[in-house]
């Protein structure tokens, strides 16, 4: 789809949704007039609300799942000010969202993170919308609109899952279309003049037809500025869109068809780097000097400060994400229900940005691509309660294609002439078939016993090249190829390297230009096996043994030889864990797990020795390594209109045995044995407390705060100090008036204290790079709901 086109519908849909809301608001007195305003919420009488999840593809009682799962509601999301997935770890303790330096999302939770520079890198943290598959992280842009809630599962999810859950998996749900006719908005302003606007229509189009349409737009908002002389520039700002069309058909009782169909583009402006340390790869004094700002090496660093960064460019990200998700739903009998989920999806991506925080412009990075996959499921549950057996099984496939290219361009580079290109192209294919099988048995009133197995063939094919695309580029490798063949295999000079052929040196004894290309299958079996234990009605004991997988991977990097391009071996993680769930009425409910992670081959991304050159960057299997703690969650209701939330995470990770890991990223010989995961904080908190009390007939008062800790973590396996992410806590207040005509309006702070913090540090050539978080930001936000709420499921969740 055209990017100005979607961007019309966009307009116009936010139209549509306003005039509809006027339309409501002027109803005749016989149409809605009955229900003029947003009902009361569930738990408005003084407790917690019962939240339900679909965490293991069915509906349940959070309190009686057998697994850590985190939700955060949709006000919960609000209050909090999340609005993209680098902010879900506000509301997620243990859950880390970091951008690698071509800004593609990389999610951890309790320390199991993949830290890779493509798109077609599989997560360690599988992401979906209403069970819809979104198999790389650079897919989640427009996820969070207009949604219900967010459900993140910790551990290896392979058996429900597949492939890509052995950190957990994180599945956004959609609100769904209403019954009766809803429609609303939410608006936001800050500080920064970034304005977000958010509205919905939903209900009945027929007696068996439901829609629900909803939009968003995200617009300026420069918040990161220059900090050295010079000419005062600004980034930041947003331009991004979402829209989304949800169509529910009933044609009988026995049957559900649901359509879900999604759309967003951003053309925002890039995070800018902030410089956070040189050191040249052509050695110390080789920076390259550029008057009048000198080199990396006598560069200023930045004030502590998350709006300093310079730059000489607000570089742009365009990207266009389109998705349909149709979903049915047949009632075999009263017991077995048949369901069938296709979804196809694509996205177009590319962004454009300077890639060393200074205004010398040492290198510009550019990462262009396209991603399209295909998903099916068939599966058939069952729920027969005469023998107390829920069963889940069926059969998966999917097959996804993504064509990326880098074209990394190095102006004053220490090792490189001024102008000179690298451009890195791969075309990477995987096609997966899995058949699975999950069954839960009550096997007295108080004890479930529960075992699943899925059995998954992954094929995939890799073609990679980094292609000479001028006589500089053509020369370098030529030179470093006759280098080799003089000094390891005895042969004169090659002319081989030429403008348009592969640059990457091949393998000896001839070292001439290596296009790589190659196809793999792998094969696994993961699996788990668990215990629920209810003690009484409101307590439950569980225990929980799984396996999960992660899919081999091929390297996409800058491969200066042919030893940095090749295939890794699939990761394997064996999970235990145990917990207990409780709920004093509707006043209190708190969880508690204790885990324990075994890895087998976790892939890392490291450097090797390569001869004459130093080292290079490869994707390598760690033989042997673990992630052991404990997460602890709590809401409490003391009094009426007094609600308290607070978690808590405790991850310990470690290498065991490190195998090729022998080298710091800078060739320098490194023990790795004891080192921890990159990404991984020991301690991880956040917390939440609101109150709400009548003020005038039929306006409720409310002020409410929160927080966020990170302890400090490295953002490399090395643990070297230049990669130290310091801990950091955050403050947020809010205030604000909520009606029950349906409006609410409020007043925020976050990051009260102005905290400096920044969430990862990169090295991306002669520079050390860090992206910041973000500093003290107030505003309003202004919500409006017209219609009848329905049976809200969740905590203080609105599902209209």
């Amino acid at each position: 789809m055209n990017q100005g086109l979607l961007k019309s519908m966009v307009a116009a849909y936010a139209l549509s949704i306003a005039a509809t809301t006027a339309v409501g608001q002027t109803a005749a007195p016989g149409a809605l007039a009955a229900t003029p305003g947003v009902a009361p919420e569930a738990g408005d009488s003084g407790g917690l609300a019962e939240i339900v999840v679909t965490a293991q593809k069915r509906e349940e009682n959070l309190m009686d799942v057998g697994i850590t799962v985190n939700v955060a509601t949709k006000l919960q999301l609000q209050n909090a000010g999340v609005s993209d997935i680098h902010q879900l770890a506000n509301v997620v303790p243990s859950l880390t969202v970091t951008s690698n330096f071509d800004a593609i999302p990389q999610f951890s939770i309790r320390g199991l993170v993949f830290t890779s520079n493509q798109l077609s890198a599989s997560p360690t943290v599988s992401t979906y919308i209403d069970e819809a598959s979104l198999p790389y992280s650079a897919m989640t842009g427009g996820a969070f609109l207009d949604l219900e809630r967010v459900e993140v599962l910790k551990g290896p999810q392979g058996t429900l899952f597949g492939n890509n859950a052995t950190g957990g998996s994180i599945n956004f749900i959609a609100a769904k279309p209403t019954n009766y006719l809803s429609t609303g908005f939410t608006a936001t302003t800050d500080r920064f003049g970034q304005f977000t606007g958010e509205g919905y229509v939903s209900g009945p189009i027929t007696d068996t037809l439901k829609a629900r349409l909803a939009v968003s737009t995200t617009q300026g908002g420069d918040w990161q500025h220059t900090y050295t002389p010079g000419p005062y520039l600004e980034s930041g700002a947003a331009n991004k869109g979402a829209v989304r069309l949800l169509l529910d058909w009933h044609p009988s009782d026995k049957l559900k068809v649901s359509l879900n169909l999604n759309a967003n583009y951003d053309d925002s402006n890039p995070v800018q780097f902030q410089f956070a340390g040189s050191r040249p790869e052509g050695g110390p004094g080789s920076s390259i000097v550029v008057p009048p700002y000198g080199s990396s090496e006598t560069y200023p660093l930045p004030p502590r400060d998350d709006r300093a960064a310079d730059f000489t460019y607000p570089g742009a990200i365009s990207d266009t994400f389109l998705q349909s998700v149709l979903r049915a739903d047949y009632d075999l009998n009263d017991a077995l229900t048949l369901t069938s989920l296709t979804n196809f999806a694509r996205l177009r991506s590319s962004i454009d940005r300077q890639g060393d925080g200074t205004r010398i412009n040492i290198l510009e990075l550019r990462h262009d691509g396209t991603i399209q996959t295909y998903g099916e499921e068939v599966r058939l549950t069952g729920d027969l309660k005469d023998i107390g057996v829920h069963f889940i099984t069926g059969l998966n496939y999917s097959h996804d294609t993504v064509d990326e290219r880098a074209p990394y361009t190095y102006n004053h580079f220490s090792i490189f002439s001024p102008g000179f290109v690298t451009d890195s192209r791969s075309n990477f294919t995987s096609e997966t078939t899995a058949g699975f099988a999950n069954a839960e048995w009550n096997a007295t009133k108080q004890i479930t016993l529960l075992a699943g197995a899925r059995y998954t063939v992954n094929h995939q094919t890799d073609s990679y090249c980094l292609l000479s695309g001028a006589p500089a580029v053509s020369a370098f490798f030529g030179g470093l190829a006759n280098a080799y063949r003089f000094v390891y295999s005895g042969l004169g000079p090659t002319d081989a390297y030429q403008v348009g052929t592969c640059s990457t040196v091949g393998p000896a004894p001839e070292y001439l230009p290596y296009a790589f290309g190659q196809g793999s299958t792998d094969h696994n079996v993961s699996w788990r096996a668990g215990a629920n234990y209810h003690v009484a009605p409101d307590l439950m004991l569980y225990a929980l043994v799984s396996r999960g997988y992660k899919a081999g991977a091929y390297a996409y990097t800058t491969a200066v030889i042919a030893s940095e391009v090749g295939k890794v071996k699939q990761e394997q993680v064996t999970s235990y864990e145990g917990g207990v769930k409780y709920a004093l009425g509707s006043m209190f409910t708190v969880s508690a797990a204790g885990f324990y992670y075994d890895y087998v081959n976790k892939q890392a991304f490291t450097n090797t020795p390569a001869p004459l050159v130093g080292s290079v960057e490869s994707l390598i299997n760690i033989p042997g390594s673990k992630a052991y703690g404990f997460d602890a969650e709590a809401t409490l209701v003391p009094v009426r209109g007094l609600t308290l939330h607070g978690a808590i995470t405790n991850t310990r990770t470690k290498i065991t045995e490190p195998g090729q890991l022998t080298l710091d990223g800078f060739g320098q010989p490194l023990n790795y044995l004891g080192h921890s995961f990159a990404y991984a904080p020991k301690w991880s908190a956040i917390f939440d407390t609101e109150y709400r009390t009548p003020l005038f007939d039929g306006i409720d008062g409310l002020i409410g705060a929160s927080s966020y800790y990170d302890s400090e973590e490295s953002a490399d396996l090395s643990n070297e100090a230049i990669y130290d992410i310091p801990s950091h806590v955050t403050f947020d207040a809010r205030i604000g008036l909520t009606a029950g005509a349906g409006w609410t309006a409020t007043a925020w702070v976050r990051n009260i204290a102005n905290k400096y913090y920044f969430n990862d540090i990169s090295y991306t050539g002669d520079s050390f790079v860090r992206t910041t978080g973000r500093p003290r930001n107030f505003g309003i936000t202004f919500t409006y709901r017209f219609g009848r709420q329905g049976n809200a499921r969740s905590l203080r969740s609105d599902p209209s």
